[in-house]
């Protein structure tokens, strides 16, 4: 996937300097900061936490300045203010980690963005020359590191300047007393979203909890529903909750339990989307450990398939897996 960048420009919203250190001109590239910048990009855009949201107040600092820089194409007075305004929140709200912030335009697939990438500051360690009686080297540490080009950044936005449809990853912290996604809430004045891998967890914890409670924790039924899960995504890129609550429960007092606890953690629409890049992350496989260290692979096509494995509880409480069918089996 290629990007091509055409401006960019890097704030400094270090809290210990009591003031934000904002760029007064564009960055210049050489090859290895294009590179640097254009690796981190395309693992952002690739991030399977990226959450699709958007603006639900024209009035908001961040879409006025957006909409004001469209207008006026200047980048870099449309990325000190919204620095400054990061920085306010920082300082403020303690729980946010300083960081540098690298604002960029570019096209990726024909469309131009806007993307913001927050560098948190990471320790790291440096060698560091002592000249007293004599020379001596030291390790030392230093507090303002920015990733590095393989390491996955926590937090970022992606503005599509034609749409206006906005693209975030960001962490939860506590903000002026209260925990939220600050970005969405305080920032972007977004929707609130949950990733795509809160809401499967949501689905299956869900079901797990009533699968235990009224099926006896069956592991037939649990893998059922993974399988339905990865089968939607597969073939759709969304989850169907009705389906797992029509061929997984068959009691109604279940499937009421199921329907009412979705909705009461946050899902309300009948079908949950899932973006391409979280959908890639599905695990095709179940993995088992017994209390005795042995590890089976199933694929969970297979689990759900009687004629291929079969979970039998013994009278004496203890589990037997057997499988089905086997034409070879190769040692690995």
């Amino acid at each position: 996937m290629s990007v091509s960048i055409s401006k960019a420009i890097l704030h400094i919203l270090d809290t210990g300097l009591g003031i934000p250190v904002l760029s007064e001109n564009l960055m210049s590239f050489n090859d290895e900061m294009r590179e640097y910048t254009e690796k981190h990009i395309i693992k952002c855009y690739n991030d399977a936490d990226l959450k699709k949201t958007k603006f639900i107040n024209n009035d908001g600092v961040f879409f006025n300045s957006i909409r004001d820089y469209l207008n006026n194409d200047d980048f870099i007075k449309f990325s000190n203010e919204i620095s400054e305004f990061f920085f306010r929140l920082i300082t403020e709200n303690p729980d946010i980690k300083p960081c540098d912030l690298l604002f960029v335009q570019a096209n990726m697939f024909n469309k131009d963005y806007i993307i913001i990438l927050k560098l948190n500051y990471r320790k790291g360690y440096i060698h560091f020359t002592k000249q007293e009686e004599s020379t001596k080297n030291i390790i030392i540490e230093q507090p303002c590191s920015l990733p590095a080009a393989s390491q996955k950044i926590d937090e970022f936005i992606f503005v599509d300047l034609n749409s206006l449809d906005v693209f975030v990853k960001e962490k939860k912290c506590q903000v002026y007393n209260e925990p939220c996604y600050y970005i969405s809430k305080h920032i972007l004045e977004c929707r609130e979203e949950k990733s795509d891998k809160e809401k499967v967890k949501i689905i299956t914890d869900t079901t797990d909890k009533i699968i235990k409670e009224y099926y006896d924790d069956d592991m037939f039924m649990k893998s059922q529903v993974k399988n339905i899960i990865r089968e939607n995504v597969e073939e759709k890129l969304n989850i169907n909750l009705e389906e797992i609550s029509e061929k997984v429960f068959k009691d109604n007092d279940a499937k009421k339990v199921y329907n009412e606890e979705i909705q009461m953690k946050g899902i309300r629409e009948p079908e949950v989307k899932v973006n391409f890049n979280y959908a890639n992350k599905i695990k095709t496989k179940q993995k088992f450990i017994t209390d005795e260290g042995i590890e089976i692979n199933i694929p969970y096509e297979m689990l759900s398939d009687k004629d291929k494995v079969e979970f039998i509880t013994n009278p004496d409480g203890t589990i037997s897996i057997m499988l089905k069918n086997i034409d070879n089996i190769t040692d690995k």
